[in-house]
């Protein structure tokens, strides 16, 4: 310590670090606070995911929600012998559809549709490894889009968002023509190709 400095400065300086400190604590309580508000509210994910009766199937329906990615591969590891994964949804998030689709492929995962499945969950359809649908399944497609008022405007570019899905449907052996024509849908009305339009282009393998 300099000898000279001033007995008041060196008092200040101490309340000052003090101060300081006090003032880190508190805001780290409050964040600690607020992460664990945040956790407390969330509401629980909105779809349903599940092992059939019979045991042969995975069962998802519902909005493509924030965890779906998680709790797919916690079952895929404990159901290894579950090879079709049967969806129900309007669609979601993107990034989660993303991310069931890593799953699919890394655990040999087939999809099936029996009624509807639009949007997001389209792409997850499209990750199976076999894809097949019952005789009144619909397939709902679109393009991407993001509204001015959207939160996330200017942030995300909807063009490259498009991309990271279409090099998905290139990676699935789906025809150079039809995944053109995904990149250049508009977003609304949502397109319901025929099942025959869909087996030409090698959106569904499975006869």
């Amino acid at each position: 310590m300099d000898s000279k400095t001033p007995i008041d400065v060196i008092v200040l300086r101490g309340l000052l670090a003090v101060a300081l400190t006090g003032l880190a604590m508190v805001g780290i309580g409050m964040a600690m606070t607020d992460s664990t508000r945040v956790l407390r509210t969330m509401p629980p994910p909105d779809y349903a995911l599940s092992v059939s009766e019979d045991g042969e199937s995975f069962r998802f329906s519902g909005l493509v929600d924030f965890g779906l990615t998680r709790d797919l591969r916690a079952l895929a590891v404990t159901h290894p012998q579950v090879k079709r994964l049967v969806l129900d949804s309007h669609g979601g998030y993107i990034a989660e559809a993303r991310g069931a689709v890593t799953v699919l492929q890394a655990r040999g995962i087939a999809t099936h549709v029996e009624g509807h499945c639009a949007s997001a969950c389209a792409l997850i359809f499209a990750g199976g490894t076999r894809r097949s649908l019952a005789p009144e399944a619909r397939i709902g497609l679109h393009g991407y889009a993001l509204r001015p008022g959207n939160i996330y405007f200017g942030m995300i570019d909807p063009r490259r968002e498009m991309a990271r899905d279409m090099a998905i449907y290139r990676a699935q052996n789906i025809d150079e023509p039809f995944v053109r024509k995904l990149a250049i849908l508009p977003q609304a009305p949502m397109w319901y190709p025929e099942h025959d339009e869909l087996r030409a282009a090698g959106f569904v393998t499975a006869p």
